[in-house]
């Protein structure tokens, strides 16, 4: 039997619609499985599920993923202009229907009849039905689906909600797996933007490394053409642009390109250890051997960099710059520079010492006369650079270390750098337990010259040595290098008459010695030549508690004048006299007999060096 034609249109519909349907779910199926961007995704989705119940509104609510609220998108159908409108929202909290959802976790499907306008959240005031459903992701809800005013139709069907159920679940999976998808995405950007701050890093360092390289290059190329210091210092200025000094470790100007616009504005190694202002740089600089920046002014900035060879620290570079920063690459140039130098420095070192050496052993051969003339004493000083025009003098140097000093080779090294640090072209050698230090200077200024030498050597000496005793005596000056045998010879001299005189911590000059230089050295003799010469005075002093010994070296002092010496020693003249005739009656000696006269004050100079106790 035939069914009826009105039946059968409504099944032909009924299967229409559920094609119509499934053509639907699959386009969704296609379209979640191939969006992978969660933004656009639940605009497109909520269009496929309007068509896919037949409803005319459509909203999905989702739960903002990194801060609180919601994010709600709605598609219209307006009926009266055949068009469609999208409305974009944020919520701070769940309301209406989305509420329900979202709180219960249930199924929301009525008619007009059974919702308020509240609970409509957000859809036209007129509706005739809603359908709502939970997304979930983890295992919570995340959103919720919901349509409104179904085409044609009272409410929405049973197979309506598990079209939306399957659709919803479908959109749940599509956005958790867009989501991890653009973490993913978002941590991979990152991870893309990181790698291509390193390659730049890594491009720059490179270019530095490049730049290093050459000039490293420049600099090792002007130490083997054996350039020097000051083509390094012209180098590195002309490559930094600005004025560069080099310094060593005692702060003498190896090389310098600073002008003297920047002068008042510069400071050296010697003025930044001056300067308590720059304690702690100085510290990083010569302890931490750290390269410090120091501001001059509102301008001008200075960096210093050490020059360091192993634990030593040979010297500084320094460059000032005016309103200009110093560029990485600078920096790296001016510590290529240091290695540089350093090795320079370690060269000159090297050279000088070895230079040093000989000067010292052909000192020894002269002062022992090794050599066969005179003529060949000039050619082997020629040899070594002794200049012709030249003023030689020989220093003899004696002690006695206290408890707490150091031991006296020790003692003999410190004197030795620092005569090597501070007298230029000086040669020391150690012979029969004395240190000889030869110092040269040229022939002008010659009393300032050979003065100074002595003179910071007693000033070092007396930081030296703390509780010993020390001597410098000091021989003729020479002006050929032969005659330095006769130097020494005269500065032994001095010495040993220093030591029988008992003068400690002071500088003698042979040309000072006056008579003493031709006396035969024999503390015994002078003790037995002050006794037969004051010995009575002396004696009668001590018994009765006079002062004769003293009237009668003030008496000399003054060149035999009674008034004078008597006025300085505030006594009444007829007393000064009175006292020079008991001296004469005592003694049986004629004061007025020059011979007598010498004998006295040769006798009176020994009292006084504490030769005769």
């Amino acid at each position: 039997m035939l069914a009826e034609p009105e039946n059968l249109w409504q099944e032909l519909q009924k299967e229409r619609k559920r094609v119509i349907q499934w053509r639907i779910l699959t386009e969704a199926a296609v379209l979640l499985n191939s969006e992978l961007h969660s933004e656009s995704l639940p605009l497109k989705f909520i269009k496929c599920a309007k068509k896919l119940v037949s409803a005319n509104e459509a909203m999905v609510a989702l739960k903002e993923e990194k801060k609180e609220g919601l994010k709600i998108l709605k598609h219209y159908t307006l009926d009266n202009e055949a068009k469609e409108k999208q409305v974009e929202e944020s919520g701070k909290s769940p309301y209406g229907a989305i509420d329900v959802i979202l709180k219960n976790e249930e199924i929301i499907n009525r008619n007009a009849s059974q919702f308020t306008s509240q609970e409509l959240c957000g859809f036209s005031a007129i509706k005739r039905n809603l359908l709502g459903v939970p997304l979930y992701a983890g295992g919570e809800v995340t959103g919720a689906l919901l349509m409104a005013n179904k085409s044609g139709e009272e409410s929405f069907t049973q197979d309506d909600q598990e079209l939306l159920l399957i659709l919803a679940s479908q959109l749940s999976i599509a956005l958790e797996n867009s989501r991890l998808y653009e973490k993913t995405d978002e941590k991979l950007q990152i991870k893309v933007d990181e790698l291509e701050h390193v390659n730049k890093i890594l491009v720059k360092q490179t270019k530095i490394l490049e730049k290093s390289i050459e000039i490293h290059k420049q600099l090792t190329e002007l130490v083997l053409r054996g350039k020097g210091i000051e083509a390094i210092c012209r180098t590195l200025t002309a490559f930094i642009g600005c004025p560069v000094q080099i310094e060593d470790h005692n702060f003498n100007v190896k090389a310098t390109t600073i002008n003297n616009d920047l002068t008042n504005l510069f400071l050296s190694g010697k003025d930044l250890l001056e300067n308590k202002d720059y304690t702690m740089q100085v510290k990083d600089l010569f302890q931490e051997r750290k390269i410090i920046k120091i501001k001059l002014d509102t301008a001008a900035i200075q960096y210093v960099v050490p020059i360091v060879a192993g634990e030593q620290i040979l010297g500084i570079i320094t460059t000032v710059l005016v309103n200009k920063p110093l560029r990485p690459l600078y920096l790296v140039a001016m510590e290529q520079g240091a290695t540089i130098i350093a090795l320079e420095m370690l060269k000159e070192r090297s050279a000088a010492e070895q230079n040093r050496r000989l000067k010292e052993n052909f000192l020894e051969q002269v002062l022992d006369g090794d050599f066969e003339s005179e003529e060949q004493v000039q050619h082997r000083a020629l040899q070594l650079n002794f200049g012709l025009n030249n003023i030689y003098q020989i220093m003899t140097v004696d002690m006695e270390p206290g408890d707490n000093d150091q031991s006296r080779p020790e003692l003999y090294q410190e004197i030795r750098e620092f005569c090597v640090d501070s007298f230029a072209n000086s040669i020391v050698v150690t012979k029969n337990n004395l240190l000889l230090i030869m110092v040269t200077f040229e022939k002008k200024n010659q009393e300032r010259a050979i003065a100074k030498p002595a003179n910071m050597l007693k000033e070092f000496l007396i930081k030296l040595v703390e509780n010993g005793t020390w001597r410098i005596a000091i021989g003729t000056s020479c002006t050929k290098i032969t005659d330095c045998a006769v130097s020494y010879r005269k500065a032994v001299t001095t010495l040993d008459i220093m030591k029988a005189l008992r003068l400690t911590n002071k500088i003698v000059y042979y040309n000072n010695l006056g008579i003493f230089s031709l006396i035969e050295i024999n503390p015994q003799r002078f003790a037995d030549f002050t006794q037969k010469t004051l010995g009575l005075l002396m004696e009668y002093d001590q018994k009765h508690k006079t002062q004769l010994v003293d009237t009668l070296n003030l008496y000399f002092n003054y060149n035999s004048n009674v008034l004078k010496a008597s006025r300085e020693g505030y006594l009444n003249p007829s007393t000064m006299k009175y006292r020079l005739r008991r001296i004469q009656e005592i003694t049986g000696l004629d004061l007025k007999d020059a011979d007598v006269g010498l004998q006295l004050q040769l006798a009176m100079r020994l009292i006084n060096c504490g030769c005769f106790q």
